[in-house]
């Protein structure tokens, strides 16, 4: 059975398309979650940018530790799902209500380019510093037994 011209062109396309995918697939298995990390500071902004088709969360976190007197060093990141019902959405608002310092988990994924994020890095929790909180009160201690 020897295949047409026609029928050889449909296959190679086939191929190519099916090599693209397959590459992007292991693409993505190799760059998701290439590091993971903490990074704490005050979070200075979160918002939902980008055109109605291709919406993300972009956040800005004011990293401690930097010169004193010195332009704080700003680290920018997204967020997988920015809707209003991921309860870590809801933790971002209030840290960046309260301007607490907050400790924030991350993931690094490698650049892609089916992300609408210009962001390599994608939170996926925030832990509240108690800097600045009283300690919870010690009871005193109880008396020995009496014999």
């Amino acid at each position: 059975m020897a295949l047409g011209t026609r029928s050889k062109l449909i296959l190679a396309a086939v191929a190519v398309v099916g090599f693209l995918a397959a590459w992007q697939g292991i693409r993505f298995w190799l760059y998701h979650g290439y590091s993971i990390g903490e990074r704490t500071g005050i979070l200075r902004k979160v918002s939902v940018k980008g055109t109605p088709f291709c919406k993300y969360l972009e956040g800005e976190l004011a990293l401690q530790g930097t010169q004193i007197g010195g332009p704080a060093e700003i680290w920018g990141f997204s967020i997988d799902d920015h809707s209003d019902s991921n309860p870590l959405m809801n933790q971002l608002h209030d840290a960046e209500r309260n301007g607490k310092r907050v400790t924030i988990r991350y993931r690094q994924d490698l650049k892609s380019w089916w992300r609408c994020t210009p962001h390599e890095y994608f939170v996926t929790g925030v832990i509240e510093s108690n800097e600045g909180a009283m300690p919870a009160p010690t009871p005193p201690p109880s008396p020995p037994p009496a014999h």
